[in-house]
């Protein structure tokens, strides 16, 4: 301890310093407590001293304020301590506010000496601990709540700042408070931390727009074949699309009653209830109400593995694909590319806004018709997958839905946390994940699936909304269906064939049109292979088991339809294969089995069974070895593997030499597999030995070739030399040797070099074509088998079908194109006169009128020669006429894709849609309604607006009208007021009509340019009007009212002269609008006014008819007539009606319960809602008894009465025996 003087007077000479250590007493450390609080300070270790100054044995004090320097062992560098002195007397602690410095040396000051105390509060920094809050649900009540992120603790050598106070990501600072003091955003740099500090940070929710990847899928439920009739095997819910063949498991897309008869399974599951309870539940059954019974659970169970494929416990058709693959083998499912979900997004919270298209465009917005693919489609499917980590979120962690039908929510794969099965109303779940997260592993990337189903009922609701930390909404499944190669290549081009469609006005009164058609061929001669006119080709095919694989997509038969009903669109170019249906399972559940598709025996590759091929004019199906007829009804398809390219390429081969070079000599070797199993080999075989090309039967060889086996050449090559070793002809030789891979062995791959040897030292050129070759084999068959520069490869369908062509035009020294199919499908809106079809027919065209209204024209194996003197070397023209259902309008396309197309040798190019402007030619139909008097249009005007467009064609429902109360149409009447109007008797109403019409495009006027004149529609057309009138249609309403007939029946005893008349009075009161009516009855010499009395042997009967009675509920009672009492009232209609003492109540006119809600009584039925009109009669008919006999007068006997006919009346109403009259009020 050192002890320092500011003056060496201020203690005596010869003073020497005692420090004695102290025990810590309790009372201390209660003192030290007390003085430390309020302070974040540790307190770590506590020691005393009596620290005094002695001299002759006596304590003495200092004079001034000394400093004091200690060296203690407790305190290290880096602590911090404090000094107190202890006063003993008052029992506390007096801070001296001592300091440390960084090497634990402690210095205070003091003007006299005692015990003190030492207290070491360890290192020097001072411990911060942030916390990070929701501003908008901080409550200090509850802070809890409102954390969105765990505590951050750190420590920070005093004064210093915190450099960042945001932790979340999805969020900025709105304010913070150090120790209860607030601070604005604006200050948060210039605050120093001093002390042990708890810093709160309060966070204002970022706001903004979060686009998400997401799978869409549309379902279609009930399919249509390109000839308009339903197929059930082309439905999502096809057979061929489950797994299983099992059937009382499935499920569907779309209810039960909402499928075709084929597809309809009321798949029963359990169902466990929340008390525990197991009962029967319909998966595929529509149920109402928003209760535990509207939601089917247990029928999706988790993910694979990977996430992609989605568990079922039931047998389904493929509703949610695993990947591209899939969903391009599953029938009546389109993945709908470039669909996105748009999310508005609050801090971690994001809240379902927009699906968006591919173009950007709003396709559906959430909540009430959540409709992305049209108001009509209530059948689609969505995905989407969200990863989420947790780190330090302590916040909201929940998933919630409102709406229909099906939504699954499936945690990391395994858990589904919201399970909304079923086909429902609109209902809502809400789950907290907490429940299911391990909280301790912050870094465990979470996975959350949600897979969402419109599967009918008509309705479509979709709310959706989560909180997740660090969320991004990802696509899992690589649903994009993979590239099929198209049946219209693109490398088909001008470098080929120029081709032509035009379509030009003629008559613009009449509405007709010149359509032409020409092709010019393009092809050269130019070559690394000799050019000759008349050879001998030998074709070596490979028919190895590979052949068999598909180039893309699933290798199965894909349906186009009945025979029937596209044979006018097939391409006579493309081989195309017959799938044979057989009836199969037990009666009654049996169905179509596809058995188009085989086994191989060798390879064990499935491959199509029946090709089918034009063939000498006319389709051919290849069965049991020949080729037979086809049925209407035989369904046809297609199979895109390697063989059927194959096919078309050599089929096209053959026609152009047949057509090009017919003295040529061709032939066909092939290498396949034969035996079975592991007792196999590999053969060659002659397949069409070499002769003059015969078109016909070459083709049928091609298209019958069957695929299995290893790979071979050589033995194939060897029939190619014994064949080409027979000709003696002089001609040039060629070997064209196809082939999808490398040899099966090595000595095979060394006998095929040694075969190609033979051939080209005998002189013949080897022509080598390879499809989908890697590159090792691509490089031995052009530098050990082909001749020089004679080796090409193909990875497509087009690319080999391009091949071949090149290769007969060249060989051939030919420049025209042959085999050429044109075909052009006219627009339904158009037709062909009878003189224009026979003309055509006369010069080679096929022409087909459909039932779909459209027309096929076809020129079949055409021949496409160069251009000669700028003519084109192909041409035709059809004349065509709009139909008269055609509504006409600007832009429209004369024919219909993709099914018009040039073809040659298997390749298809899309014929061009031009269009042209129609007249638009239009009427509307007169239409009329009967209504009750007293209705309004309210039910009626909008209906009889549909009629009078004759809304059946879809395109009039774009029409408006436009409704008028006078003639002339001067008087505009708008459709709500319309239907706002109660007619009091038969009222015509006039209408115009007008058509918005799209503006024509520049290409539509070029084509409608008729002797320098452009003729098209305006953007807004009327319909004609009637002769003379200022009107198009006419709407009629008749108006009917109801008949109210009373009948009085008394003894005929009971009418004395001299006691009076009898007179009888009714009250009628319509309830519905409060009017009262009045009649009256009399007896005697006197009758009242309409009323017709007859009188009989015993009895007189008068009677009377109210007429004009409005639509209401009406009330009919019989005022009391003095000296005679009511025996009996009856009625007799055919209203709705109910009879209560002396009154009756009826319902004239009504419409529906609703506005009948009056009358009450509990039998009370009224009259269907389209036979209100004849709820118009009712017959009354009272029965009375005289009751005074004793000579007395009645109220009938005065000469003349006078009574209050109603307590409302203003007036009072004589009724005397000589002139009695009806009142109403």
């Amino acid at each position: 301890m050192v002890v320092t003087l500011s003056n060496e007077t201020d203690l005596p000479a010869g003073a020497e310093l005692v420090v004695a250590p102290v025990a810590v007493t309790a009372e201390m450390e209660a003192s030290i407590d007390k003085a430390m609080e309020g302070e974040s300070k540790e307190k770590e270790e506590v020691v005393a001293y009596d620290i005094s100054f002695v001299k002759d044995g006596k304590e003495v004090e200092p004079g001034a304020t000394v400093q004091v320097q200690l060296s203690l062992a407790q305190v290290k560098e880096g602590d911090s301590a404090s000094v107190y002195h202890f006063d003993e007397t008052k029992n506390e602690m007096l801070d001296m506010n001592a300091n440390t410095s960084a090497d634990g040396e402690v210095t205070f000051g003091t003007d006299h000496f005692s015990k003190y105390v030492i207290v070491n509060h360890g290192d020097n920094n001072v411990t911060v601990t942030i916390e990070h809050y929701d501003n908008s649900k901080y409550q200090a009540q509850d802070e809890q709540s409102a954390k969105i992120y765990s505590d951050d603790v750190c420590t920070m050598a005093p004064g210093a700042k915190i450099s960042d106070y945001n932790k979340a990501l999805n969020w900025d600072v709105d304010h913070v408070q150090v120790n209860g003091e607030a601070f604005s955003q604006s200050e948060l740099e210039n605050i120093e931390i001093h002390e042990d500090s708890v810093v709160k940070v309060f966070y204002q929710a970022k706001n903004t727009d979060y686009i998400g990847e997401a799978s869409f899928y549309d379902y279609e439920v009930i399919p249509y074949d390109t000839a308009g009739q339903q197929r059930a095997y082309l439905s999502i819910n096809a057979d061929s699309n489950y797994p299983s063949e099992q059937k009382d498991n499935r499920f569907t897309v779309g209810t039960v009653s909402q499928n075709l008869s084929e597809n309809q399974y009321d798949t029963v599951t359990k169902k466990t209830g929340q008390n525990g309870t197991t009962d029967d539940q319909h998966i595929n059954v529509y149920t109402g109400g928003t209760g535990e019974n509207a939601k089917k659970t247990g029928i999706v169970t988790g993910l694979s593995d990977d996430y992609k494929e989605v568990l079922f416990s039931v047998n389904e058709p493929g509703v949610f694909p695993k990947d591209g693959a899939a969903a391009a083998g599953t029938k009546g499912l389109t993945v709908k590319e470039g669909y996105r979900l748009k999310f508005s997004q609050s801090g971690d919270t994001y809240e379902l806004k927009e699906v968006l298209d591919k173009e950007d465009n709003v396709a559906a917005t959430a909540g009430a018709d959540f409709l992305p693919f049209g108001n009509n489609n209530f059948y689609f499917g969505l995905r989407y997958d969200v990863t989420f980590t947790l780190g330090d979120y302590i916040g909201e962690l929940n998933y919630s839905f409102t709406g229909d039908d099906d939504l699954w929510v499936i945690l990391d794969g395994k858990q589904v946390v919201i399970d909304l099965g079923g086909i429902h109303d609109a209902l809502t779940d809400t789950v907290d994940l907490w429940k299911y997260i391990d909280r301790t592993d912050k870094n465990k990337e979470h996975h959350l699936t949600i897979l969402y189903m419109e599967r009918g009922a008509g309705k479509a609701n979709c709310n959706m909304k989560f909180t997740l930390p660090n969320a991004d909404v990802i696509k899992v499944v690589d649903d994009d269906v993979p590239d099929i190669p198209p049946e219209k290549p693109v490398d088909f081009t001008e470098k080929d064939v120029e081709y032509h469609k035009t379509a030009k006005l003629t008559d613009w009164e009449n509405r007709e049109y010149q359509i032409d058609l020409d092709a010019s061929s393009l092809a050269t001669s130019q070559s690394t292979v000799e050019k000759i006119q008349t050879v001998d080709a030998m074709m070596v095919f490979d028919l190895s088991g590979s052949m068999n694989e598909i180039m893309s997509g699933q290798n199965q038969l894909k349906d186009i339809g009945e025979f029937s009903r596209v044979k006018n669109q097939m391409d006579i170019n493309k081989v195309y294969y017959w799938n044979k249906y057989e009836k199969s399972g037990w009666w009654p559940w049996t169905y179509d089995k596809s058995v188009g598709m085989g086994t191989a025996a060798v390879s064990g590759n499935v491959y199509a069974k029946y090709p089918v091929k034009y063939i000498d004019g006319q389709w051919k199906k290849y069965v049991d070895g020949s080729y037979q007829s086809i049925s209407d009804s035989d369904v046809m398809a297609v199979w895109t593997s390697k063989i059927s390219a194959l096919k078309d390429a050599a089929s096209g081969f053959v026609t152009g030499i047949s057509d090009t070079s017919p003295d040529s000599l061709v032939g066909i070797a092939t290498f396949y597999g034969i035996g079975n199993g592991w007792n196999s080999s590999t053969e060659g075989k002659l397949n069409h030995g070499l002769s003059k090309v015969n078109k016909n039967e070459m083709l049928k060889s091609v298209n019958a070739l069957f695929a299995d086996g290893g790979t071979s050449p050589q033995k194939g090559l060897e029939h190619a030399y014994s064949e080409l070793q027979k000709a003696e002809d002089g001609n040039k030789k060629y070997v064209i040797l196809f082939s999808d891979g490398e040899p099966s062995d090595s000595n095979d791959k060394m006998e095929t070099e040694a075969s190609a040897v033979k051939l080209k030292e005998a002189g013949y050129t080897v022509i080598t074509v390879g499809l989908g070759l890697n590159n090792e084999t691509a490089t031995w068959l052009g530098e050990k088998v082909a001749s020089a520069g004679c080796a090409f490869t193909a990875d497509t369908a087009e690319e080999l079908n391009k091949i071949f062509q090149n290769i007969q035009s060249t060989i051939t020294q030919s420049r025209s194109l042959t085999g050429v199919q044109v075909t052009d499908i006219i627009d339904a809106e158009f037709e062909l006169t009878d003189a224009e079809i026979q003309r055509l027919r006369a010069d080679g065209a096929q022409v087909t009128v459909n039932e779909d209204g459209t027309t096929t024209v076809s020129w079949l194996d055409q021949e496409v020669k160069p251009k000669e003197n700028g003519a084109s070397g192909w041409q035709k023209t059809i004349h065509i006429v709009a139909k008269e259902s055609c509504l006409g309008g600007n832009n429209m396309t004369t024919n219909v894709n993709p099914y018009s197309f040039l073809s040659f040798g298997g390749t298809q190019l899309e014929l061009p849609q031009p269009t042209v402007n129609v007249r638009i030619a239009y009427q509307i139909t007169d239409t009329a309604d009967t209504i009750f008097l007293g209705e309004n249009l309210e039910n009626y005007a909008d209906d009889a607006a549909v009629r009078m467009k004759d809304a059946d064609s879809a395109k009039m429902t774009k029409v408006y009208l436009t409704f008028y109360t006078d003639k002339g149409c001067r008087e505009e009447i708008t459709q709500e007021n319309l239907k706002k109007e109660r007619p009091k008797q038969d009222t015509t109403y006039y209408a115009k009509a007008f058509l918005p019409v799209e503006e024509a495009t520049d290409a539509s006027n070029a084509n409608s340019t008729l002797n320098g004149v452009i003729y098209k529609n305006e953007t807004q057309v009327e319909a004609a009007h009637a002769d003379g009138e200022a009107y198009a249609g006419k709407y009629d309403v008749k108006v009917k009212t109801g008949t109210l007939t009373i009948t009085k029946k008394i003894s005929k005893k009971d009418i004395r002269a001299c006691e009076g008349d009898p007179i009888f009075t009714f009250k009628i009161t319509n309830q519905t609008t409060g009017d009262v009516y009045y009649k009256t009855l009399r007896f005697g010499e006197k009758s009242a006014e309409k009323q017709n009395t007859t009188t009989g042997m015993f009895n007189v009967k008068a009677q009377t008819t109210l007429e004009g009675l409005a639509q209401g509920i009406y009330k009919v009672e019989e005022l009391d007539t003095m000296g005679f009492t009511l025996k009996e009232f009856t009625a007799d209609t055919n209203c709705a009606s109910q009879i209560a003492g002396n009154s009756a109540q009826f319902a004239v006119g009504i419409r529906s319960r609703d506005e009948a809600c009056s009358f009450d009584a509990e039998d009370f039925v009224t009259t269907a809602a389209d036979l209100h009109l004849q709820a118009d009669r009712v017959n009354v008919t009272a029965k009375n008894n005289k009751t005074r006999s004793d000579g007395k007068l009645t109220d009938t006997d005065a000469v003349k009465n006078q009574f209050v006919i109603h307590e409302k009346a203003t007036r009072t109403t004589d009724v005397d025996n000589h002139s009695t009259t009806d009142v109403r009020k």
